[in-house]
């Protein structure tokens, strides 16, 4: 009986602490540390994960940017020629990327023809593909709708996923969702809105303007155009 009892009191303990360190993700704030992106939860509630509600996205209805800080311009080329290089085919078309100077950020404009797939996953690649000093502070993802401001959306790598294939985001209209990269393939995506990660738009376009960047501005800077050849 004493050891029964001793069994109940651990299997109680460890329920405990359980709960006490379950979590969901929740409002997830960018924030840089030795180029990682470090998730705030504000939350003690455990939700299981569901699988969600995949959300179409149509490339042409978006101005596409990605922003980079504490990079260089020879970084951010060489990488996208590099990430070009990757399927070894030797079909290729030439697209047009732009480049922007504001502060210690530099902000590209993504070519119009670019799929949902190589945009997602040129947003991870620029993180750092290798071990470079140039390697950015923050890559981050900014798309912003042509006719509808609620359906602009931001996304950076999701900070708790260890293998660096998942990102997660936001609308403006506030639903969050993630994006798992190698899956990203299909034309319109493969967004997928999920209730438990939750990501706020301005609380990270807030810390964007503290790390010296008015994202308000973004359509109004002056590019330069880069013709870049990416195999197909």
């Amino acid at each position: 009986m004493k050891y029964i009892i001793i069994g109940v009191i651990a299997l109680v303990i460890i329920f405990i602490l359980f709960n006490q360190f379950g979590g969901k993700k929740g409002n997830n704030v960018i924030s840089q540390n030795t180029n990682n992106f470090e998730a705030k939860d504000n939350t003690s509630e455990k939700e299981e994960p569901t699988l969600g509600t995949l959300k179409k996205i149509k490339s042409e209805d978006y101005n596409r940017f990605i922003l980079t800080k504490s990079t260089t311009e020879s970084y951010i080329l060489k990488g996208i020629k590099e990430y070009g290089e990757l399927s070894g085919n030797e079909e290729y078309k030439i697209y047009n990327f732009g480049i922007a100077e504001y502060g210690n950020w530099k902000i590209i404009i993504v070519d119009k023809s670019i799929s949902f797939y190589v945009y997602h996953n040129l947003v991870g690649w620029l993180s750092g593909y290798e071990e470079n000093r140039a390697i950015p502070e923050l890559s981050i993802g900014f798309s912003k709708n042509k006719t509808d401001s609620q359906e602009d959306y931001l996304f950076f790598l999701d900070p708790e996923n260890e293998y660096g294939d998942t990102q997660i985001g936001t609308f403006r209209n506030g639903e969050s969702f993630s994006i798992y990269l190698p899956e990203s393939y299909e034309k319109y995506g493969n967004l997928t809105i999920k209730k438990e990660i939750q990501v706020s738009m301005k609380e990270n376009v807030d810390y964007i303007s503290e790390q010296g960047f008015n994202i308000s501005d973004i359509e109004s800077l002056k590019y330069t155009e880069h013709k870049i050849k990416m195999n197909e």
